[in-house]
């Protein structure tokens, strides 16, 4: 069989595992619409390509776990079903004969309370924060970031992180509308409501993790439902404090890659340090009989991702220089 869209074959060796992935399924039972810019939007769609990938992941067999991206279900999503929406699409996750780790993202939080989302996607969480870490071999390090930690949605209304959001939208977005980007130049243009930031105490604990990998010479992948780089996505669609989480993760050597949902066309960077950055393109935006879903074999030296349908395949070699 030839390399699937376009990527190189792997001489033969095997990777030390595998796992699945997809991003923004945005689930719904509605009729189609379009986004913002009017790009077409197959709700009902979604889920099937979902069913599709579930299947492919377990005719595998290889794949140690899976992983959500975010935005499970749509913000269109009627309110009053969205728990049992939510519950189904993550019922469809639980299909994957393996462990799911799930990535909170904006539309989730419209349709959901944390203390409602967080059980159904079986974060154990402490005081509704939904970063975490795991280790699936010695090895490797995943690291998922809640890029709704400072946020306008999810928390309660009077919550001190719902404020401090709010606060800092008025100060950097003076449109009326805070998901408008009008006027906002250059990277101003992630100042909007539907992102949000990493706060100081997941700051110090991603630090924390850091050292643990670099002690243990573990590689690291960082997931996060909002993008790192500027180079890999829309500037509307990245972390508000990107930098500064860049800027820490630049102090180390373990970090490989990361991986980001959010900016539905997809996109791929390598940065200053030499880290991979490759934003998925949503299982949404994927018309009747089209998927977008995928699986990454993982080596010592790269990380492989084989897409299937609009997701693109990418062989991401390691920077040698940047070894531990």
């Amino acid at each position: 069989m030839g390399p699937a869209n376009g990527l190189t074959t792997t001489h033969g060796k095997q990777p030390l595992f595998s796992f699945g992935l997809i991003s923004d399924v945005q689930y719904a039972d509605i009729p189609d619409g379009r986004s913002f810019l009017g790009v077409p939007r197959y709700y009902r769609h979604s889920i099937l390509v979902l069913q599709r990938a579930v299947k492919a992941w377990n005719t595998n067999q290889r794949h140690k776990f899976a992983i959500n991206f975010g935005d499970i279900v749509d913000g269109f999503c009627p309110k009053d079903q969205s728990f049992s929406t939510v519950k189904k699409v993550v019922d469809e996750f639980e299909m994957f004969k393996g462990p799911v780790y799930h990535l909170v993202g904006n539309h989730c939080l419209y349709n959901l309370q944390r203390s409602k989302l967080l059980p159904l996607f079986k974060i154990k969480s402490f005081e509704g924060h939904a970063y975490y870490d795991f280790s699936p071999v010695p090895e490797y390090r995943f690291v998922v970031l809640d890029g709704y930690d400072i946020s306008a949605i999810g928390w309660p209304q009077d919550h001190p992180k719902t404020l401090e959001a709010l606060k800092f939208l008025r100060e950097k977005n003076p449109n009326e509308d805070k998901n408008s980007p009008t006027g906002l130049v250059g990277l101003e243009r992630r100042f909007l409501m539907f992102n949000g930031a990493v706060g100081k105490e997941q700051m110090e604990w991603l630090n924390g993790v850091l050292q643990e990998a670099t002690k243990l010479k573990q590689k690291v992948v960082i997931c996060c439902h909002l993008s790192l780089d500027p180079d890999a996505s829309s500037k509307e669609a990245l972390l508000w404090n990107y930098d500064q989480v860049m800027g820490l993760i630049h102090r180390y050597n373990c970090v490989k890659l990361c991986i980001s949902g959010h900016d539905h066309k997809g996109g791929y960077s390598m940065d200053s340090h030499g880290i991979h950055h490759r934003v998925l393109e949503a299982a949404l935006e994927c018309p009747p009989d089209t998927d977008a879903f995928g699986y990454a074999d993982v080596y010592d030296d790269r990380i492989s991702l084989h897409g299937t349908g609009r997701m693109q395949s990418k062989d991401m070699y390691f920077n040698p220089k940047a070894d531990l």
